[in-house]
Parts: structure tokens; C-alpha cells; sequence
């Protein structure tokens, strides 16, 4: 039996190797090359090899496809090259650098594409130096989208020119730097501060004096928000409450928004304050039920086993024989039901305005299903329907198949202190909603422009 299992896991794990996306791919990289497409032919067995490094089969495609092509390539360098189709050729080598980079990420040695290098720097510089000419004169006249688009495409023939990559990063800093500024005049700070956020990790660095005017929007536009007490109308819900209000302010705190700074404004904090906050968020918890251990009782038809000795009268010889007596039990379900209630509302200190108020909920349902039974022990019984305890009839069934359902209620048992649990869930579960909803409130720039 155990060889026969591990056969069978081995023969589920090859299918499923055979099934995967590195098989797929492979399988699609074969079609391709036969229907005469062998650059995308060589990229499905790429795609193949990168799913399962480990796929020797898609390891020797990519090597033959992949060598294939290269060698198809140049001989299209050198025809464009040969009829000055100068654009023609300079994309050909660069699908082929592509395609040779690519394949050494996944440890596949392409080789071929290195004699026609020197062709293609001599072909790319007057073709270069005409794009960068005509994104130099964009740039000058603010057409910031053609000149960043004119230096893409001389980097793709030229990547490693440092004077074209810094020129590509003004057109496309400059622009978005210009946006924060103007947002910036007119004290929409946040904005500006995360347009120069962007700006940043477009270019992968800061751009003039960036940075500085990032701090300097920060330290114009950041506000204070001071986190009241919970009001609960009674001892248990705001027990609940003081929990949920130390959860909520730790997931405030780690969303580690420059532009604001949470305060523990509770009562005490309050009247030891000399200063208010710019803005209050008040919280009540309004609702909180609880309704546990409801049961309900359902009376079920069964079947009690005997088994007794009986004597064949014949020749005497004792045996063993199931006798079924009808009986009833009852199957019962204890309902646990927790629903809590949670309002908060964002108020401006200064001109007393609610800036947001909203009202979240959550609720947990839970039903323990068991059963009892005074007749014996629950090992004899078994499910099943009657017409009659008195008389047998045509219609009586006892349901052996259920028996291992009923015996998993009999072992299932009432346990209250799964209220307790439910009470945390639903804590949790009104602390994670409140956090989303005051993030997307926090990030509107209704609340902070």
C-alpha cells in the first residue's frame, strides 16, 4: 500500500510538472518556431526557463532558438546596413541586444551579435546625434513630452551615454517640478510635496532643490490630530472601546504620514494641555450585542444497537446478532451572535466643521452544533426515520452511512468562552475597517490640499 501511495504522489507530481508554465511555455515556443516566428519563438522558451530554471529541455530551446536568431539577425543588420536603411539596422542589433541580455539573466550564453558591434556604432552616431539635436531644441521650447520621447529613443541605441540620460531627466523632471511649484504658491502643500515624490521616482533622484521643498511643504502644511476618547454607554462596551481606541491609534501611527501628527488627546492630556490640536477625531462605540447561547433543540428519529447472543435451535450453536430498537434524540445548536457598532467623525478645531463622520460595523455569527441522548451511550446510536415504534414498516431506514456525522456532534461541545473570542474578532475587524476608511478620509485632499 505505501509504495502503491508513493507511486501515485510521484505520478501526480509529473503531472503536474508536465502541466505547468514552464511545459506551457515550451509547448507554445514550439508552435512558433514551426509557424516561422522565431524571435517570439525564442522568448516563449525564455519564458520557459525563467519558470523552471531547472527545465533542461527548455534550457537546450532557448540555446538553439536563441542562436538561431541572432545569426538570422545580423544577416538583417548587414542587408539594412548595406542599403543605408540606417533606422532598420539599428533596431535589428537591438532586438538581438534584447534578446542576448535577456538570455544571460537566465544563464543562457547567446553569442554572434559581438562582430557586428563596431558596424553599429559607427552607424549609430550621426542617427544619434540628429535625435538628441531634435530633443535638445524641444526641451528648449518647453515641449517637454516630444524632447523626453526623442531621448528615449536615442537611449535605446546609446543606454550608456550619461549626457543623454541627465537631459532625459530634465524633460521629465522639469515639468512635474513646475507643477509643484504652482501647487506650492497657492498652499496646496501635500500636493506639491508628493508631485516632487513622483518626480523623484521617475528620475530615481532628487532634481535641483527638491528635497528642500519637500521639508519645506511639510513644515508649512503638517497638522495635528488629536485622538479623543471613546464614549461607550456602558462599562463592557467601553472596556471594548479602549482596546479598539490603542489598536486604531498604533495603525495611525505606522501609516507614517509626513503631513500629520497624531496626539493622545484623552481627557487627561486634555486638561494638562495648553495648546489644541488643528483637528479632533471623536469616536463613539453606539451599538454592541450580544446574544450568546441560544439554543435550539430538534427531536430526531434513531436507531439503538443491541447485539445479543442467540441459539441456533437446530444445532445449537450460539452467534451474534444486531437487534435495532427506535428510539429518539435530540440534535442541538447553540447560536453565538456578536454585532459592535462604531462611529467616528473628524472635526476641524478652528472653524468647528466635521470634515468627515463615518460609521462602520461588524458582526460574527457562530453556531456550535452537538447533541444529546439519555437512552445510553451514543456509540449504539444511529440516525435514521420511523413510522412507528410499535410495528415495523416498509418505510423505516437507518441511515448507516451518517453515523460518523452524528458521532462528530456527540464529540462536539458547548464551550462559552468562544464568546470571547468572537468579541476580539469583532474588535479587530471594526479597528481594521475604521483604519481604511479614515486612511482614504486622511488621503482626500478635501481634508489636507
Amino acid at each position: 500500500m505505501k509504495l502503491r501511495a508513493l507511486l501515485a504522489l510521484l505520478l501526480v507530481a509529473v503531472l503536474a510538472a508536465s502541466c505547468g508554465p514552464s511545459s506551457a511555455a515550451l509547448k507554445r515556443s514550439k508552435k512558433l518556431d514551426a509557424a516561422g516566428l522565431g524571435y517570439e519563438a525564442s522568448e516563449a522558451a525564455l519564458d520557459a526557463v525563467e519558470a523552471n530554471p531547472s527545465n533542461t529541455k527548455a534550457l537546450v530551446q532557448a540555446k538553439l532558438l536563441g542562436q538561431k536568431e541572432i545569426k538570422k539577425i545580423g544577416n538583417e543588420f548587414d542587408k539594412y546596413a548595406d542599403a543605408n536603411e540606417v533606422v532598420g539596422a539599428l533596431e535589428s542589433y537591438v532586438r538581438g541586444r534584447n534578446l542576448v541580455e535577456r538570455a544571460a539573466e537566465s544563464n543562457v550564453e547567446l553569442t554572434g551579435l559581438e562582430i557586428y558591434t563596431g558596424r553599429f556604432a559607427q552607424l549609430r552616431q550621426g542617427h544619434v546625434g540628429q535625435l538628441v539635436a531634435q530633443a535638445d531644441a524641444a526641451l528648449g521650447s518647453n515641449d517637454f513630452s516630444g524632447a523626453q520621447r526623442l531621448y528615449e529613443n536615442a537611449l535605446r541605441y546609446d543606454p550608456d551615454n550619461a549626457l543623454i540620460r541627465s537631459q532625459w531627466r530634465i524633460s521629465v523632471a522639469e515639468p512635474l517640478f513646475r507643477q509643484g511649484l504652482q501647487s506650492y504658491k497657492i498652499k496646496r502643500y501635500r500636493t506639491a510635496y508628493y508631485q516632487w515624490v513622483d518626480l523623484e521616482k521617475s528620475i530615481g533622484q532628487a532634481y535641483k532643490n527638491s528635497r528642500q521643498l519637500r521639508d519645506s511643504a511639510v513644515f508649512y502644511g503638517k497638522v495635528t490630530v488629536g485622538i479623543r476618547d471613546v464614549i461607550a454607554p456602558t462599562r463592557q462596551e467601553l472596556d471594548l472601546a479602549r482596546g479598539l481606541r490603542a489598536d486604531l491609534l498604533s495603525n495611525l501611527i505606522n501609516t507614517q504620514e509626513p503631513f500629520i501628527e497624531w496626539v493622545d488627546y484623552n481627557e487627561q492630556s486634555r486638561f494638562a494641555s495648553s495648546t489644541q490640536p488643528d483637528f479632533l477625531l471623536n469616536m463613539e462605540m453606539t451599538d454592541w450585542q450580544e446574544q450568546p447561547g441560544m439554543a435550539s433543540r430538534f427531536e430526531r428519529q434513531g436507531y439503538r444497537k443491541e447485539t445479543v447472543k442467540v441459539k441456533d435451535p437446530q444445532t445449537g450453536v450460539e452467534s451474534n446478532k444486531d437487534i435495532f430498537h427506535k428510539v429518539t434524540y435530540f440534535d442541538i445548536d447553540y447560536r453565538f451572535f456578536v454585532k459592535g457598532t462604531f462611529l467616528f467623525n473628524l472635526e476641524n478645531v478652528r472653524t468647528k466643521q466635521v470634515v468627515s463622520s463615518r460609521e462602520v460595523s461588524d458582526f460574527r455569527e457562530q453556531i456550535v452544533a452537538t447533541a444529546e441522548y439519555t437512552g445510553g451511550s451514543a456509540a449504539s446510536l444511529y440516525p435514521g426515520t420511523w413510522g412507528s415504534t410499535s410495528e415495523a414498516r416498509a418505510t423505516d431506514v437507518i441511515s448507516y452511512n451518517q453515523k460518523g456525522q452524528l458521532d462528530q456532534r456527540f464529540r462536539t461541545v458547548y464551550n462559552p468562552r468562544a464568546i470571547d473570542t468572537m468579541r476580539d474578532q469583532v474588535r479587530d475587524g471594526l479597528t481594521k475597517k475604521a483604519s481604511n476608511v479614515l486612511f482614504e478620509t486622511l488621503r482626500s485632499n478635501t481634508f489636507l490640499p
